[in-house]
């Protein structure tokens, strides 16, 4: 929730990661391109339009990087929230137009685009629509320097979600849990075993692939990095 925040405040912020990115020789940086207030995370209403964040966006990132001398790779991430979605073609290819930076580029989260479709059941079927994403915008696909590889097929959940009402707690740390919990049952992390993965991360061929999960303990993690790993 940034769009009307102190722009002077976020810039030193983020120059200071950037910075810190550079001495421990980061070779790329990951940046949301969203915005999504309690809110509109908690009862998905949208107050913005993609395009609005990407635009915003765009100049925030001209202003955060012009005249910085960074050599990392900066890699900009979809959600599902208003902001970069892949979800429209001519906003993606909006987004990389406008950033100046030359290392620019895109990680796609796999788990991300599919809380785009709430119709999807089976990691078969999450294939097929991250394959009909990228046909649509064939061009962007050199662009995709990273993928953060994972999957859940929540859509159900959201579904019976917004049925019925639900309010935030006036108290914010009340409030900030019950947002997580409900953001993290929406996005889980969890191993993309269907067959079609290799096949799909090939196409795109990018820099780095992620095995990006959430898990409880070392344990979990072992067992979750030996299911989803691309042979």
């Amino acid at each position: 929730d940034w769009i009307g925040g102190e722009r002077k405040e976020l810039i030193q912020h983020y120059r200071k990661d950037l910075d810190y990115a550079m001495r421990v020789g980061a070779e790329y940086g990951g940046f949301h391109v969203v915005q999504v207030d309690d809110e509109e995370g908690f009862t998905y209403p949208r107050k913005h339009t993609d395009r609005e964040v990407i635009d915003a966006a765009a100049a925030f990132i001209n202003e955060l990087l012009d005249g910085q001398n960074y050599s990392f790779w900066f890699l900009m991430e979809n959600l599902w929230w208003p902001g970069l979605t892949f979800l429209e073609p001519e906003d993606t290819r909006g987004l990389i137009r406008q950033v100046h930076y030359k290392k620019k580029g895109f990680m796609l989260d796999t788990g991300h685009y599919l809380h785009t479709d709430l119709e999807l059941q089976t990691q078969e079927e999450a294939v097929e629509a991250l394959h009909r994403m990228l046909d649509r915008q064939e061009d962007m696909i050199p662009y995709i320097k990273g993928i953060h590889l994972q999957q859940s097929l929540t859509g159900d959940y959201v579904k019976e979600w917004l049925r019925t009402p639900h309010d935030l707690p006036p108290d914010p740390t009340e409030r900030f849990c019950k947002v997580y919990e409900h953001i993290f049952r929406i996005d889980k992390h969890e191993p993309f075993t269907a067959a079609g993965v290799k096949g799909l991360v090939e196409r795109i061929a990018p820099l780095y692939v992620t095995y990006e999960y959430i898990t409880r303990s070392r344990e979990e993690l072992a067992e979750y990095l030996e299911r989803g790993r691309i042979n």
